[in-house]
């Protein structure tokens, strides 16, 4: 299959310097970044194990491999709640 790339000027002339950066002609870089994105070992791992934005329940949600400390969640949720009881009764202060 052929497959034609339209890119901006200066995003072929990054893409070529890495290219050459890699010993490789751009085709070939080409092949390789898509090839290591498309991977089925990419694709069996699931967006749980890697990082990089997903789409989860219909959210584009970054990933990072590793859990929120658990301070941040609570404080996440306390501002929530906060706000919500201000918009409810309003300010009294």
């Amino acid at each position: 299959m052929t497959v034609t790339l339209n890119l901006k000027p200066e995003v072929e002339a990054g893409l070529l310097a890495q290219a050459r950066d890699n010993g490789m002609s751009l085709e070939g870089y080409l092949q390789q970044l898509v090839e290591r994105e498309f991977s089925t070992e990419a694709i069996e791992r699931g967006p749980s194990e890697g990082s990089g934005m997903v789409w989860e329940n219909g959210l584009l949600v970054y990933r990072t491999g590793r859990p929120l400390p658990a301070h941040l969640v609570d404080d996440a949720i306390r501002l929530s709640r906060e706000q919500r009881a201000l918009h409810i009764v309003g300010d009294f202060s």
